[in-house]
C-alpha cells in the first residue's frame, strides 16, 4: 500500500522555509534504501530535489526530508512492512550511525551508559542535526522518561525508531511509545530495564 500522500502534504504544510536537516541524515537513510532495496529502489527515491549532491554537514529542507522518508515507505514496504515500520527503521539507522564509529564518542559523552543521561541531552543533541521544534526531557522515575516534542513534522514513527536504537545502543532492553497530540507534537513514554 503507497504512503500515506495526504499526510506527507499536511507534514509539508508544516513546515517553514529555515526549517532543515543535516545531510547524514539524508545520506543515512540513502544507504538503508540501497542496502535493503537495492540500486533500484535508491533510483526510485533520489528524484527531483533529491537527485542532487548531499553534503554531510549541510542542511537541506525539512521538506525534502519528509519527502524522502515517504519515499522511502514506498521502495521498502516489500522488505520491511507498512510505512511506520520503515519510518522505524530510517531513525534507527540514524542513530546506529551515531552510536558506532566516529559518532560513538559523541553518543558516549551525551549518555554515558546511562539512558536517562541521554534523554536528557536531547534537546541539545537534536538542536545540532535540526533546526526546528522543541524538546522537553521529563524523568518519569529511575527507568523512564516522557520526552515531549513539538514543532517536529517529522512521522512519530521515525523518533521512535531513533529512541528504541539508542536503548540498543546503550545496551538496555525497553519500551517507547508515542502518544500523537497532533502532527508535530507528540509525547514519547520510554522506560528501560
Amino acid at each position: 500500500m503507497p504512503s500515506n500522500k495526504t499526510e506527507l502534504a499536511a507534514r509539508i504544510a508544516l513546515t517553514k522555509p529555515p526549517d532543515s536537516v543535516r545531510g547524514i541524515f539524508f545520506r543515512v537513510v540513502f544507504e538503508l534504501i540501497e542496502r535493503k532495496g537495492g540500486p533500484q529502489a535508491l533510483r526510485q527515491v533520489r528524484t527531483g530535489a533529491l537527485a542532487k549532491d548531499i553534503a554531510d554537514l549541510r542542511t537541506y529542507p525539512a521538506s525534502d526530508y519528509l519527502t524522502m522518508l515517504y519515499s522511502a515507505a514506498d521502495a521498502l514496504e516489500w522488505k520491511l512492512g507498512n510505512e511506520n515500520q520503515v519510518f522505524n527503521a530510517c531513525g534507527r539507522a540514524c542513530v546506529q550511525n551515531f552510536s558506532t564509529g566516529p559518532g560513538q564518542v559523541v553518543f558516549g559523552i551525551l549518555g554515558k551508559g546511562d539512558p536517562q543521561r541521554l534523554f536528557a541531552q536531547t534537546r541539545v543533541a537534536f538542536s545540532t542535526v535540526v533546526t526546528y521544534g522543541k524538546r522537553e526531557h521529563r524523568p518519569a522515575g529511575s527507568k523512564g522518561c516522557i520526552l515531549s516534542y513539538c514543532g517536529d513534522m517529522q512521522p512519530a514513527a521515525y523518533h521512535v525508531g531513533i529512541f528504541e536504537g539508542a536503548l540498543e545502543a546503550l545496551g538496555f532492553k525497553g519500551t517507547v511509545r508515542a502518544n500523537v497530540l497532533g502532527l508535530d507534537s507528540v509525547d514519547f513514554e520510554i522506560t528501560w530495564e
